[in-house]
């Protein structure tokens, strides 16, 4: 009795274990959990087994240029080890630190192509800089165009993505006349939906929703970035030499520097000592119309109409770079028209390494749901690109 069901439970095991690879092999759904399971632990640090290693051949780098209106750009590419067509990205760091070598970019374009993506990734002179250019959008676009042509590419199934700034600048060119209707998705990791609401952020040290307002300590690299971008916004050339020594120098302010300024030059002095929130609103409209111009230039608000992709938006809540609440703004904005998905994640700043913070440790419980949230999230991408 006891043989015939164990013998029983074993069919029963070997008939589901059949109908299991039968749907990996032969379903694209099934393609896509077994692929997203595999590059999960490739690049979480944490978790030292890297069974993605073990089912796919080593994926190749290369350094290439592509041809952009003045000039070439350069990027990385990374090819998977099989042959065909794949599945690409255009990926762009934007101004994160850790540079064109970064092992968190390398193991993500590693991950990427033994999940069967071709990956480029450009860079530009305004990364290293630290600063943030519209013209950067061209470049984006003319990535993107280029990726297509590759001989390993299939041009119906390319999309974009980025991290931060990167995410953003990506959204943007996919709003882009030349490319939205061919870009299939954009993932955006941590980025804004409207710089004018990240400088009110910043300023104000807060970051706010629709009915609620809350500290938050921005990063010292993004009141960097965007201190500089206020003070080459100001009209005047030596209010702009002034906030420039005082803020980017650190020379000892007088006392009637700011009763000297003019008016855009107050409004900025006054966000970069910080704000109010309640009169941050008050302090941003006196900013001069370049500096509006500016935000309007690098916002995928502004262009959010034109999008055509598929948005796939990620962010933690601890972010001190960019708050979370501006991802959840780009979403709302974008409902399901595009078949928008969102995933925020709680304190997993440690493991997905985006950007430094003080989040701290998770428990192990934390740990495996906020690892299922990405899982989740690469196999949405994997599932709509094949």
């Amino acid at each position: 009795m006891y043989k015939k069901l164990l013998r029983r439970l074993l069919l029963t095991f070997a008939g589901l274990t059949a109908i299991l690879v039968v749907f990996v092999i032969l379903t694209p759904q099934g393609q896509a959990a077994f692929r997203a399971a595999l590059f999960i632990p490739q690049i979480l640090p944490g978790v030292p087994i890297k069974p993605q290693e073990w089912f796919t051949p080593a994926p190749t780098r290369e350094a290439i240029t592509f041809p952009l209106a003045n000039g070439e750009g350069e990027a990385d590419l990374y090819l998977p080890g099989s042959g065909g067509s794949h599945s690409a990205v255009m990926f762009f760091q934007g101004v994160v630190p850790g540079g064109r070598y970064d092992p968190r970019i390398i193991a993500l374009g590693e991950g990427l192509a033994r999940s069967g993506m071709v990956v480029m990734i450009p860079w530009s002179q305004t990364q290293i800089e630290q600063r943030i250019d519209p013209d950067d959008v061209d470049v984006l676009v003319r990535a993107f165009q280029y990726l297509q042509t590759l001989d390993s590419v299939d041009p119906d199934r390319v999309g974009m993505g980025g991290i931060c700034v990167g995410a953003s600048l990506a959204t943007v060119a996919a709003q882009d006349e030349r490319v939205r209707h061919q870009v299939r998705f954009v993932n955006s990791f941590a980025g804004y939906y409207d710089a004018s609401d990240l400088a009110k952020a910043i300023g104000s040290r807060s970051r706010f929703g629709k009915d609620y307002v809350a500290p938050w300590n921005p990063d010292s690299l993004t009141r960097r970035v965007f201190g500089h971008h206020l003070i080459d916004g100001v009209t005047q050339t030596a209010d702009r030499e002034l906030l420039t020594r005082l803020f980017e120098e650190s020379e000892p302010e007088a006392k009637d520097d700011f009763s000297s300024l003019s008016t855009d030059a107050q409004a900025v002095y006054r966000l970069l000592k910080g704000v109010d929130p309640e009169e941050v609103d008050a302090v941003m409209a006196g900013l001069s119309p370049k500096t509006i111009e500016f935000f309007r230039a690098i916002s995928p608000s502004t262009g959010i109409d034109r999008l055509e992709a598929r948005m796939l938006i990620m962010h933690d809540r601890a972010d001190r770079l960019v708050p979370s609440e501006e991802s959840r703004r780009l979403a709302d904005a974008l409902g399901d028209d595009v078949g928008t998905y969102f995933t925020e994640f709680s304190l997993f700043q440690s493991q997905i390494r985006v950007h430094v913070d003080d989040s701290g440790s998770i428990g192990p419980l934390e740990y495996v749901r906020e690892a299922f949230k990405l899982y989740m999230h690469m196999y949405n991408i994997l599932r709509d690109v094949g």
